[in-house]
């Protein structure tokens, strides 16, 4: 089975780690806005792309030692290098040896024996700039958040800058052939939405006869989906790309304990569940609902079940190719 994932972030790179296990046919599509933490500095510092979600893709689907996992995320903490990750760093060099991110890449692959494929949805140097509803303008993704929060005022809309970069064309090629799409998890406006908004993606996604399912997170999140429905996540992706694309979306159900809660309610993020109006919106929009008991708590972390949800999407596979 090919199967594409599209997005950035955590949540990615959890999922990743099932699905190598269910196929070799596998890639991950990237987005390119990171500007934060030892990304942000490196895109400053060498005016490369961002590496820090293509590492964390190429470390999940790698068939490595836990050693040499442990080593690539290690984060220096003193001197010149402090905050700096070796994994970046390692990706920096490889970048610039090879002639490019994309190149770079390809010799992850090799060095670290990864199944599949991670490719940056663009090559092409973007950020992203969000309108909040009261007309603030901010430029920056690490900074789009906070600005809600000093602001009170929640996200309008998101655009890239410069507007519709072209998408790197072995994307397209992977998008269009898969049998599987999956967008997400991941956030919102700042990992999902970078990554559809850029030219050719949503297009390649259309045109593919591919099933299309959308990875729901299972936590809002504090100053980007504070209070929005799955639903409303859906209903944001549309809005943006100005068309529905989705086939399926796969949802938990699985009871929080007010213990499991409790790190989180001091943040403000709130469990993600269907209620009746999201069930009724996705069957109205044609879309499955895959809906079980999908996450785990992994060292005080709310996180998808990775295993359990790579088995749900073959099962949702067979079941709609019979």
């Amino acid at each position: 089975m090919r199967i594409v994932i599209i997005g950035g972030g955590t949540g990615l790179s959890v999922l990743l780690r099932g699905l190598k296990k269910i196929t070799t046919d596998l890639s991950a599509v990237v987005n390119m806005v990171d500007d934060g933490g030892s990304s942000g500095i490196l895109r400053s510092d060498l005016g490369m792309l961002p590496p820090g979600d293509l590492r964390s893709c190429i470390l999940s689907m790698s068939n490595t030692t836990e050693l040499l996992e442990e080593v690539l995320n290690y984060r220096f903490d003193k001197g010149s290098l402090s905050g700096q990750s070796l994994g970046n760093l390692i990706m920096a060099a490889l970048s610039d040896v090879t002639g490019g991110i994309d190149n770079a890449l390809g010799a992850c692959a090799d060095i670290f024996n990864i199944t599949g494929k991670v490719y940056a949805v663009t090559l092409e140097n973007i950020d992203l700039v969000a309108e909040l509803k009261d007309g603030t303008k901010v430029l920056g993704e690490s900074k789009i958040p906070l600005a809600v929060i000093e602001t009170g005022s929640p996200i309008h809309r998101v655009n890239l800058y410069p507007e519709r970069p072209r998408a790197y064309r072995k994307v397209i090629e992977v998008i269009e052939r898969a049998d599987l799409i999956l967008v997400g998890p991941g956030s919102l406006y700042t990992s999902i939405l970078p990554a559809l908004l850029v030219s050719g993606v949503k297009e390649a996604i259309l045109r593919c006869s591919g099933k299309c399912v959308y990875i729901a997170n299972v936590m809002t999140q504090p100053g980007e989906t504070d209070d929005l429905s799955v639903a409303g996540h859906v209903e944001a992706i549309y809005d943006h790309t100005e068309d529905a694309f989705f086939d399926g979306i796969l949802v938990s159900s699985t009871p929080l304990s007010d213990e499991d809660k409790k790190a989180y309610d001091n943040q403000g993020a709130s469990p993600l569940f269907c209620r009746e109006s999201d069930r009724e919106y996705f069957q109205k929009m044609g879309m499955v609902l895959i809906e079980d008991k999908f996450t785990e708590i992994v060292q005080g972390y709310i996180r998808h079940d990775y295993d359990k949800v790579s088995r749900a999407l073959v099962d949702y596979i067979k079941e709609v190719n019979q």
